[in-house]
């Protein structure tokens, strides 16, 4: 009899057990996907915390609905908005915010723990770089951005996109990290921001099916308005490096760059404000321009020149100082060549300007050679024209022998014997030593 009762109260005891485990498991579901739809999550609520924990400006809301799967979240449709000081502007985004599943039943404080912005695009203006590393660095949250176009700008001008990007804003363990994938101009693009160390940073980005990579370290100084830096930069078989600080200008300390054409280091300083300008030292130790011009025609007076855009962008002033030596000066999309000093024991001067680029570019210059005529005796040949690099051609406008100016007929005769001498419908022969030296013993007589 006694047996018997202390089974009927086990039994008793286990169908309590699997009833408050029943009753548990019920109200846990009823929490999880029920509860959130009857609190009010207003959209003041929803601005403040995510002013308050993630510095976003949310310019409206349209709607607000809560999803259950694949983890609690509220979804905030069509929304538009600037992180901190618009540093980076999102319209046309929906927000995911990831609930923190242990305070879902807290209806008066809005906890979460994670961000997912999906769709619409992004704008990062670049001359805001500086206070977004700052923001990652201080965010201590995870965002993440889905089928998001990321668009660089700079003075209210777009300086490219990357499309269908997926970016991950991450900080754990003292280590924050910018994760950017996406397409650029048609080809995969990956893009990382490492920071694991208080002040130093490690950026690289690859392009791999155009043979782009790019490794940079920065140790900043002032929340990044002052640092220094290592470039190490791969294009298409072109090796750069560059050793800088940055104040308020960019100061190269050494520079090198190294291709099949140019080995040459560098130094300078690169400007940005009030407009782009640079002034870089270059001591090539080898510079082969007879294979480099063809390229430039190629590239700057032909039917379809490309590059222009990069030109007319650029100011400033390029120093060669070995091998030979002048100063290439870039103003408002003018080229121009000054000083330049070149041949054996720098016997040849010459200035030149860039009129025109394309088909009917043509390239003015005045060329100032010293002659040795007998022994202790020289002369000084000048001779200015025009270089039409799609044609090949180069004319002779005036010339003159020790200041005695030469008549149209023997200019022209002159100019045929260049052309038959050292053009040879190839322009680079211009900068063969061998040919111009035959062409100058021409006025020795």
């Amino acid at each position: 009899m006694i047996k018997n009762l202390n089974f009927i109260f086990k039994k008793k005891n286990i169908y309590k057990i699997i009833l408050y485990l029943l009753i548990y498991f019920i109200v846990i579901f009823f929490a999880y996907f029920f509860t959130p739809n009857f609190f009010n999550y207003s959209p003041q609520l929803i601005e403040e915390s995510l002013k308050q924990n993630n510095n976003f400006n949310i310019k409206n809301i349209s709607k607000v609905s809560y999803k259950a799967f694949p983890t609690p979240r509220l979804r905030i449709s069509g929304s538009n908005f600037t992180f901190e000081e618009d540093i980076l502007e999102v319209d046309g985004s929906e927000i995911d915010i990831i609930l923190n599943s242990s305070s879902i039943l807290n209806y008066k404080r809005l906890d979460y723990n994670k961000l997912l912005i999906k769709g619409g695009s992004t704008k990062i203006n670049i001359n805001n770089a500086n206070q977004l590393l700052n923001y990652f660095k201080k965010n201590k949250q995870k965002i993440f951005f889905k089928e998001n176009n990321l668009i660089l700008v700079q003075n209210n001008k777009d300086l490219f996109e990357i499309n269908d990007s997926i970016i991950k804003v991450i900080s754990a363990n003292n280590q924050q990290q910018l994760i950017i994938n996406g397409i650029f101009l048609n080809h995969k693009i990956t893009f990382l921001l490492d920071s694991k160390l208080e002040n130093k940073s490690n950026i690289t980005f690859k392009i791999p099916e155009l043979d782009i990579s790019s490794s940079i370290f920065l140790e900043n100084k002032d929340n990044f308005s002052s640092f220094n830096g290592l470039v190490n930069f791969e294009v298409l078989n072109n090796f750069f490096q560059i050793i800088f600080t940055k104040d308020k200008n960019i100061k190269i300390n050494k520079g090198y760059i190294r291709n099949n054409l140019i080995n040459s280091s560098f130094e300078g300083d690169i400007a940005f404000k009030p407009n782009f300008f640079l002034n870089l030292d270059f001591e090539p130790t080898i510079l082969n321009i007879e294979k480099l011009f063809p390229i430039i025609q190629k590239k700057f007076f032909s039917d379809d020149p490309s590059g222009l855009e990069i030109i007319k962008k650029i100011n400033g002033s390029f120093n060669f100082k070995t091998k030979f030596e002048g100063n290439v000066i870039f103003e408002n999309g003018e080229i121009l060549f000054k000083n330049f000093k070149i041949g054996k024991n720098n016997s040849l001067f010459f200035d030149a300007k860039i009129f025109e680029f394309g088909k009917k570019g043509k390239i003015q210059f005045n060329l100032f050679k010293i002659i040795q005529y007998k022994k202790n005796f020289l002369k000084e040949l000048k001779i200015s024209g025009f270089i039409i690099p799609s044609v090949s051609k180069v004319t002779f406008e005036k010339m003159s022998l020790n200041n005695e100016d030469y008549a149209a007929k023997k200019i022209k005769n002159y100019e045929k014997k260049f052309e038959n001498e050292v053009i040879q419908n190839l322009l680079s022969n211009i900068f063969n030593d061998s040919k111009m030296s035959d062409f100058f013993k021409n006025f020795v007589n």
